[in-house]
């Protein structure tokens, strides 16, 4: 059996072990809906423990939100159902727009913020004198499965996202080693594009679980942060330095640099490819810290193009120093560093919040109108099936997909489910059947949820099981009821897929426009003089683009030109922030390269004008590099250095630029 097979294995007994437990317990305290504990258990269920406290704990904000929420909505219209339902859509199309525009489990508290309201008012809807204990009901059935779900994880999955994190860092630092090598070697553009935009989405997942293994070990853990991210912004810096210095050593052809210099950091890059353990880590580090002081005095004003070749290879060498760092970190064998501790930079698209935010709103209106007008007693089933759905969609690039996927879940439910509430459940006569026979189900649709072809389908199937087989103690056999209910379930699944084709639809190609706008428009801020470091920068774009290339593949459109324009205006930032660092201190040179920083305010009218003035101010600084002695010569000409990326980068991607908003 294979170490995933084990994992996954193990992933579903625990989900499920935990599910039984806190129905169990839900049965022994006598709560109403004792179901709702498991299906608490089923929804935050993730193979890392960081991962379920994480979600645990943004379910249970939103939970309390959700529960205050419908406090104050019952509170205004107990006796106006039509204002009630208007002020719920109202409701839920602010906790989608807020779940668009955040990420992560962040995201998810929103959507149960409004999936709250719906499942604490509607089966009161009639009794509104009943809300308050409604309200207890539901945050005590939530916070049971919670507890029993973190109780589960932390007792069968000891410190596995902190093992896991080092385990990852360590294996991207490899890979990041192999893309530099393959860098200095001269591997062809395209096959280096298709490596970074893969290592971009590795590094980025290593970000998201820096945070999840601070929650699960919060003593020691969580001090080592910031660190740790700060390594993930310095892998960020290596995958653009490297893109840099690939083409500043193509510039230079058969010449070569002096020293042998590129010959030592490909047997350093070699070595760190692979190297695991933490003294060979460590040996490397020392290692780049030498080859880092001896590119520093190499740098001299006789030749722009070696210099350049050499600046850029220092400051991947810089880069990857602090890479390493932060994986010794992790490791104990170094001691926490006091700098690089930003953070990636989330891309928000407000407009699109908006659009999901509307959908939502006229979607769960429109279901509350279909209800109250055939006065179907199921209805509220159907309004509580919509507004989970039309939430949790609103952040997926094919929701109608999706949303058909569940469709088809909740009918696989309702048929499982009616069986086993005709032929299954009147033969049981104690909790340990009943665990037994409910097992089998939930661990099927769990390691189905494992596969991304399936995880909608199966979700939508364990999650409705359990709600709609609804298994009290006493168990309320009704045939009529479920039937009634499992309509209302499958039929709100149907109108969130109607909805989403009906409704301001999603359009990938809506998104890629408005990503690389933000792109230009960031870049033209920059421009006209916003202030940044290049590892805020960095954080920034690099999302932008991670989730430029997951739009373009949601539209099934090829647009390698925008990822490379993208790319080339991550790259042209880092260079103009720099220049503005380096040259902080130096009167005379900032006078040399002011020309410059005028033509580029103006980039997008004049993008050649742009390149002649980054040209001259670079020839500019190798002069003035060339007056100063050798130690003050450095300054001005890696500003030189970077002015000529600049004016490279503009003439490659010239038309890219000319988009750019004024």
């Amino acid at each position: 059996m294979s170490q995933l097979q084990r994992s996954l294995y193990l992933h579903c007994l625990r989900t499920v072990s935990a599910a039984l437990l806190a129905l169990w317990l839900a049965y022994l305290f006598e709560l109403d809906t004792p179901y709702s504990a498991a299906t608490t258990v089923l929804i935050v269920a993730h193979p890392m423990h960081g991962m379920v406290l994480s979600k645990s704990l943004y379910r249970m904000g939103g939970t309390l939100v959700g529960a205050v929420m419908a406090l104050v909505l019952m509170g205004l219209f107990a006796q106006s159902p039509e204002m009630f339902i208007l002020g719920l859509s109202l409701w839920m199309g602010v906790c989608t727009m807020a779940s668009t525009l955040l990420r992560s489990f962040r995201s998810y508290g929103a959507v149960l913020a409004g999936y709250t309201v719906v499942l604490i008012t509607m089966p009161g809807i009639d009794t509104p004198e009943r809300i308050f204990d409604l309200a207890v009901s539901r945050v005590t059935v939530v916070g049971l499965g919670i507890a029993c779900s973190a109780l589960v994880a932390s007792l069968t999955s000891s410190r596995k996202a902190e093992e896991s994190l080092e385990a990852k860092l360590k294996l991207a630092l490899r890979h990041l080693a192999a893309y530099a090598r393959q860098s200095l070697q001269g591997v062809a553009a395209p096959l280096l594009s298709e490596q970074r935009r893969a290592l971009a989405n590795e590094i980025a997942a290593l970000d998201a679980m820096v945070e999840f293994a601070a929650i699960e070990t919060a003593v020691g853990m969580a001090d080592l942060e910031d660190a740790l991210r700060g390594a993930t912004m310095a892998m960020f810096g290596v995958l653009t330095a490297a893109a840099s210095t690939h083409e500043a050593l193509g510039r230079l052809g058969e010449q070569g640099l002096p020293h042998g210099l590129d010959r030592r950091i490909l047997d350093l890059l070699a070595r760190l490819e692979a190297s695991s353990a933490h003294d060979e880590l460590q040996a490397c580090r020392e290692e780049l810290r030498r080859l880092g002081q001896d590119l520093e005095e190499t740098i001299s004003a006789d030749s722009l193009s070696v210099t350049t070749a050499i600046d850029r290879l220092d400051e991947m060498v810089d880069e990857l120093g602090y890479c390493l760092e932060g994986a010794l970190v992790l490791a104990g064998a170094a001691k926490l560093p006091t700098a690089r501790k930003t953070r990636i930079w989330r891309h928000r698209d407000i407009s699109w919040g908006l659009i999901n935010g509307f959908r939502a709103c006229i979607t769960v209106w429109m279901t509350g109108a279909i209800w109250f007008a055939t006065s179907w007693p199921a209805g509220w089933c159907m309004v509580a099936s919509v507004v989970p759905n039309i939430g949790l969609l609103a952040m997926r690039d094919r929701p109608v997909n999706d949303a058909i996927s569940f469709v088809w879940g909740t009918s696989l439910a309702s048929i499982v489910g009616y069986l086993y509430l005709l032929y299954v459940l009147p033969g049981i006569s104690g909790f340990p059947e009943l665990a037994l026979v409910l097992a089998v189900p939930l661990l099927i649709g769990i390691a189905m949820s494992m596969q991304p072809k399936t995880a909608f389908l199966s979700i939508g199937f364990y999650v409705f099981f359990i709600t709609l087989l609804a298994p009290t103690n006493p168990m309320n056999y009704s045939p009529e009821a479920f039937l009634n209910n499992a309509l209302a379930t499958v039929g709100g699944a149907a109108l969130t897929a109607l909805a989403n084709r009906l409704i301001l639809p999603v359009d990938p190609r809506r998104h890629v426009r408005a990503l690389v706008r933000a792109i230009q428009g960031d870049l033209q801020s920059l421009l006209q003089g916003s202030v940044s470091s290049t590892e805020a920068w960095e954080g920034r774009m690099h999302e932008r683009l991670i989730q430029l290339g997951a739009r373009i593949r949601a539209a099934g459109v090829r647009q390698d030109g925008l990822l490379r324009g993208g790319f080339a205006a991550l790259r042209l930032g880092r260079e103009l922030v720099r220049v503005k660092g380096l040259l902080a201190g130096d009167e005379v040179a900032r006078d040399g390269v002011s020309a410059a920083r005028e033509a580029l305010r103006h980039l997008a009218a004049a993008p050649h004008a742009a390149v002649t003035a980054c040209r001259e101010a670079a020839q500019s600084l190798s002069l003035l590099a060339q007056e100063r002695n050798s130690e003050e010569s450095r300054t001005p000409m890696r500003a030189a250095a970077s002015l000529t990326e600049i004016a490279v980068l503009l003439g490659r991607h010239r038309r890219f630029f000319q988009r750019i908003p004024s």
